[in-house]
């Protein structure tokens, strides 16, 4: 498996690969009957999550260096945007926040807030359409209100 990894990936990042494959083994607590191709497959997701987060790593780290430096109004304007953006989340169902914040601060893909809800891909895609639907329809009732 570390051949597997190491051929795709620097040492450091193939090692790490390892460790995880055989965490979600331990956590899975079986094995199928053939446990060198579910291994490797497990492997090649796990670096197919890591592909994906470096990406999202990057594309952030480009917009922060490509967009201009606030200013003090900058500052002042999202602070009460921000302060609007909690209002509405407290006024969202519990089940709607926590797709919110698995998608916006566990920065998770769709695939795995399903993952972490225990439901299928298809039914965490509707449930993060919704949510950010009334959230975004919280906010902008609290915005109207404000103006």
């Amino acid at each position: 498996m570390y051949r597997y990894a190491r051929a795709r990936m620097p040492a450091a990042e193939a090692e790490d690969v390892v460790a995880e494959v055989f965490a979600i083994t331990w956590r899975k607590g079986e094995v199928p009957d053939n446990p060198r191709a579910w291994l490797l497959g497990v492997a090649r997701r796990v670096m197919a999550n890591q592909a994906r987060a470096r990406h999202r790593r990057t594309a952030l780290v480009e917009r922060v260096r490509t967009h201009p430096a606030p200013t003090g109004a900058d500052d002042v304007r999202l602070v009460g945007e921000l302060d609007e953006l909690t209002r509405a989340m407290n006024l969202l169902r519990p089940t709607d926040r926590e797709v919110i914040a698995l998608l916006a601060a566990a920065e998770l893909t769709t695939a795995e807030v399903a993952q972490v809800l225990g439901c299928t891909t298809a039914l965490a895609a509707t449930r993060v359409h919704r949510a950010r639907r009334r959230l975004r329809a919280a906010y902008d009732r609290l915005t109207e209100e404000g103006a």
